[in-house]
Order: C-alpha cells, then structure tokens, then sequence
C-alpha cells in the first residue's frame, strides 16, 4: 500500500506523527500543503492583502503541484489533514485518478471558532471524500446524518517514548494547578476562579502576561516544548483542561498527554471522558465552574500515596488501551485496507 499524506509537516504537527508510525506498514510520501501556503503568506505583507482580495494564485499553485504529485507517485490512498488549501475541485479531480481520498480534521469541519480552523474549501468538500476520520463522534453522527458517508472514530493520542517517561521521573512534585496552552475567554474566566479561591495556579503559554489579571497566586510562563514540556505536565499535582469551543461534548489532545505523562487531569465532564477514563480513579472530571474548584481543592489536599496511585491508574490506562499514536497509527492503516 502507498499512503500520500497532505498537511502541514512542521514540528509540531499531527501529521507528522501518523507518517513516522505509517512507515512500518507502508511506503509513504508527503505533501506539504499547508506549509506551501504559509511560506507563501506569512512572511509577506503584499501577499496577505492579494489573498485576502481573492487572489487564488497560491491555491493555483499548490492544487497544481499536488495532482502532479499524485501522478508521479501514484499512491492507493490520499489522506488529507483537514483541508484548507485543497479546492474541492482537486478532491474531486483526485477521485477521478482511481484514488481513494480520506479526510482527517483535527477541528471542526462545520464550526470555525479562530483564524486557521477552517474555511470553505474545508466545508465544500465534505461530500466528496470515500473516508472520513473525525476526533468527535458528535461530528462523526452528524456527517453520516447529513452526507450518508463513511466515517471513522479516530480520537487523538500521545507521543511520548519509555526513555522520555524515565526522564521526567527525577522532577519533584509542585502542589499547585498547572495549565498549558493559550488563552481565551473561558480559560481566562477558569483559572482566574481558581485563583480567587486562594489556589495555586501556574500558566504556561503565549500572550498570558496580557489577558490573566494580576494576583500574588497566579505564576505566568512562556510556551514550553519537548522535554520542558512533559516535565512540567507530570510534575504539578493538577493539570487543568479547558475545552476549546469545537472539542465540546468531546475531547482533545491534552485528554491523553496528561495521563500518558502520569499525571492528573482535571477535565470538563463528557461523552468520550467518560469512555476513556474513569472520574476519581483515573482522572477528576468537571460539570461546572464550581465543581472545577471543589475538585482542584480536592486533589490538592490529597495525601502523596492517594494522588500518586491516581496518577499511576491513569499512565496504565493509557498504555493498555493504545491511547498513544503509534497505536492509532495502526488503526488507522487497519481501516486503510478496508479501502
């Protein structure tokens, strides 16, 4: 089997997790679609105004380049990582090679909440792929509802080797609430609760000096990456979660690296939480502002032995339900051959 993967293949992508794990199944080669668009778009001033007046060239371009791509490789499957920059032209241009395409869309496909979440060639061509993987089943019931087609649970993972856990064991433990990630209006109204509860409440990320109000109990840090990053998710008592918008009645991606890095989430209460963990012995889960708080005094207050056994519970589940990519990897090559 040949696998095209089209996305964006910079470090910190999904994508590049799925064509590591891939390759010991099949031969795999990538298209950088997003990352064409970027190069062209980010560093130019002049470029942005002629795509935000209409110019298609770019599109032009990588649409161009793609089906050439495809030609010269000639692979069994296309799949293509949400889909901004591919016209649903090319989709349908792609289908008429004897190619199976097959979408994956770490957002939402019908609800864009920030710049970068979607677009209409995203919305236009839901209809025309063989396959889609969703992270949500909400999206998963409402495109086999709306377009009668094909469609995969794929929920998302952790990546995070048995050398890196060794490592990350050595830190001490810091008795206070973490959260790492970015600011919005309800991550903002979270953790602010938290603090004036009189907790300990550590932020990492961009743009927080802006947005948090200054108290004596919130710490603020830049973004963090790599070792940096799983140090510092195992070793605080309390990771907090906070939805996004289009992860609602869902999950995302801190639902596994925080027990993977075996540590305790502290999550919004929902559908597929309560599938992929058990509430208090797993994981502590959240219906509302106030339980957020009274369940973030709770672990706190825990003896060591308690929490550390919560933590514990939470990497074995991980590990023995293949939470982590490499395991999805191969789901998602099992359903490959279903194609």
């Amino acid at each position: 089997m040949k696998i095209l993967i089209v996305g964006q293949f910079k470090i910190w992508a999904l994508e590049n997790h799925y064509t590591r794990y891939l390759k010991e199944y099949a031969e795999v080669e990538t298209f950088p679609a997003e990352d064409i668009f970027d190069d062209y778009y980010q560093p130019s001033l002049l470029n942005k105004v002629k795509v935000k007046l209409g110019s298609k060239a770019i599109y032009q371009k990588i649409s161009k380049e793609l089906l050439a791509k495809i030609e010269s490789c000639r692979p069994d499957i296309v799949w293509v990582f949400k889909g901004m920059r591919i016209w649903p032209e090319t989709i349908l241009a792609i289908k008429k090679m004897g190619v199976k395409i097959v979408n994956y869309n770490p957002d939402h496909p019908f609800e864009y909440h920030s710049k970068g979440s979607g677009n209409e060639n995203v919305r236009n061509s839901v209809g025309y792929y063989d396959l889609h993987f969703t992270y949500s089943r909400n999206i998963q019931e409402r495109i086999i509802s709306e377009y009668q087609l094909r469609t995969e649970f794929l929920p998302f993972g952790f990546e995070m080797s048995e050398i890196i856990f060794d490592e990350i064991q050595n830190g001490a433990e810091i008795n206070a609430i973490c959260f790492i990630g970015n600011p919005d209006k309800t991550r903002i109204e979270y953790l602010t609760a938290l603090a004036q509860e009189g907790l300990e409440v550590h932020v990492f990320g961009n743009f927080w000096e802006k947005t948090l109000p200054k108290m004596p109990n919130i710490k603020i840090g830049g973004p963090i990456h790599d070792l940096e990053f799983w140090q510092n998710m195992h070793n605080y008592r309390v990771q907090l979660n906070v939805f996004r918008p289009h992860n609602f009645g869902s999950h995302n991606m801190r639902t596994f690296e925080i027990p993977a890095a075996g540590s305790i989430m502290l999550g919004p209460t929902s559908r597929e939480h309560n599938e992929f963990f058990k509430d208090k012995e797993e994981v502590f889960l959240y219906a509302s502002k106030k339980e957020m708080v009274a369940k973030a005094k709770e672990i706190l207050n825990m003896p060591d032995t308690a929490a550390s056994v919560i933590g514990n519970n939470a990497r074995q589940r991980s590990l023995i339900s293949g939470y982590s990519y490499k395991d999805r990897a191969k789901q998602v090559y099992e359903i490959f051959n279903t194609l």
